[in-house]
């Protein structure tokens, strides 16, 4: 990772951050440019569209010197909250860039608020405008390997996405969750390496930010071998089937490690997951839940 770079790019409000990422996109080659108020859009060669937003939670502007990196941990932070989430994102597909890959690209604003980039974008473009696009990535997920697909039910492309050592989880919202459905093309917001996100205790770490790329890089050197993967979006047939059932590995309520004796499966038609029989037998029979 280029710590400098990161650092760097926590410090720019996005009006400045929309015209820097504009004029290296030119730099790199990209001329077929689509810009709106709220999202910048570049047609390149590889097949495969990267998306980050370029909001955070923490819309301030601190010094690089605010920031700390423990060298041992490979864990950097910044003393006032970071933004990590998703300059994070915005860094990786730079550091792609940089390596000489010209994806497809869209970068957005206002994830944080609703995904209000994401809509202005399918509302201008309603159908994917690439000439060739076989999969959506967003970078704009935390932790190390997660592969969160939300309500797209493909399940050969998430087999391909594991393929190279991620694992799926849940997940409630990202950009893709709007440009996926409308331009009826798989799609995946994968790890970007920052935890705590929202919070001033926000952290990034380097190590899983470049493993995530280094996987990434992977998938475009081994894109000739893919399918161009559909949206199949989540039916309520299938939320019911035991498959469907969000892995979580302890209680939702009292953290109590499962197995398949004490696991019971809820089954939410937009949040589906597992409880203990204690839970269960306490809360839902009783039907007053502790929250």
């Amino acid at each position: 990772m280029n710590l400098e770079l990161m650092k760097t790019l926590t410090t720019l409000n996005v009006s400045s951050l929309y015209k820097i990422l504009l004029k290296f996109l030119r730099s790199k080659g990209y001329t077929n440019i689509k810009k709106g108020q709220t999202f910048i859009m570049a047609e390149g060669e590889i097949p495969v569209c990267l998306i980050a937003h370029m909001d955070t939670v923490f819309n301030h502007v601190q010094s690089k010197e605010n920031f700390i990196y423990d060298k041992e941990k490979h864990i950097l932070w910044g003393i006032s909250g970071s933004g990590f989430d998703d300059r994070a994102g915005i860094a990786g597909i730079i550091e792609l860039l940089e390596r000489g890959h010209r994806p497809h690209i869209i970068f957005t604003d206002k994830e944080e608020v609703g995904g209000i980039g994401a809509n202005d974008l399918v509302e201008r473009y309603t159908k994917c405008p690439f000439k060739n696009c076989k999969m959506l990535i967003e970078l704009d997920r935390a932790n190390e390997k997660d592969a969160v697909f939300y309500n797209c039910d493909n399940k050969e492309f998430e087999n391909y996405i594991e393929s190279f050592g991620f694992v799926t989880d849940r997940g409630t919202f990202s950009d893709i969750s709007v440009i996926a459905p409308t331009w009826k093309i798989a799609a995946v917001n994968l790890s970007i390496g920052y935890c705590w996100e929202h919070t001033p205790n926000e952290l990034l770490h380097t190590d899983w930010f470049d493993a995530t790329i280094d996987r990434v890089e992977k998938i475009f050197y081994n894109i000739d071998k893919a399918k161009k993967y559909k949206y199949i979006p989540i039916t309520a047939e299938h939320l019911m089937q035991p498959k469907f059932v969000l892995s979580n590995n302890e209680c939702l309520i009292c953290g109590t490690k499962l197995n398949k004796k004490n696991r019971r499966n809820i089954y939410d038609e937009e949040f589906p997951y597992a409880v203990c029989t204690s839970c269960y037998n306490q809360y839902y029979v009783s039907d007053e839940m502790p929250f």
